[in-house]
């Protein structure tokens, strides 16, 4: 299976190179890469023919499924671009069922935001969060797996494994980030 770096890729190239071969099939991603990448990007609406108007982030930066999960769960149509749902209020179908205030509340919001969409005839635009020129790099991708996340391994369980001293002494090193040869290859760079 590919790593998540280069599933973000293959729905990167959706956006940015659909002349691929490969786009317009299934991509090899499950909801977490998805995820990750409507948290990764953002999304500029030009003609709207681009964008998802439910699972992309184009609304000031995260996707409407993400801010309004109860109306998502209503939404008919939720594969539509934001042209074809701005089309005589289409993206309200489905939200008829509302029941509870809150929905409702939450529908009022989105109806705002979308009200201040204005279509142009530009296509839309992708932008990738992490780099600051806005492009999809591999590196960008890896690191932002990590962010937030932490290890709480103690060093010192290395000194009570039952392993011969210089096995011991080599993994210390290892955790300490002092390995006498990735200190030379960084010195010489």
């Amino acid at each position: 299976m590919f790593s998540r770096a280069l599933r973000l890729i293959w729905l990167w190239y959706e956006w940015t190179s659909p002349e691929r071969p490969w786009i317009g099939t299934e991509p090899p991603v499950n909801e977490v890469d998805r995820q990750l990448f409507r948290v990764s990007t953002t999304v500029t609406i030009g003609d709207g023919a681009k964008a998802s108007f439910w699972q992309s982030s184009w609304m000031q930066g995260q996707a409407p499924m993400d801010v309004f999960l109860d109306l998502f769960k209503l939404a008919w149509r939720k594969n539509k671009t934001v042209r074809e749902e701005l089309v005589n209020q289409s993206w309200t179908r489905g939200l008829w069922r509302m029941q509870t205030i809150e929905e409702m509340a939450s529908f009022v919001k989105l109806w705002d935001l979308v009200q201040q969409v204005q279509l142009t005839n530009e296509p839309d635009k992708i932008y990738w969060r992490w780099p600051a020129d806005g492009n999809y790099n591999a590196k960008s991708a890896y690191n932002v797996q990590f962010i937030g996340a932490f290890s709480n391994f103690s060093a010192n369980s290395i000194w009570k494994a039952e392993a011969e001293g210089k096995h011991e002494f080599f993994a210390w090193l290892l955790v300490q980030c002092k390995i006498l040869t990735a200190d030379k290859l960084a010195a010489r760079q």
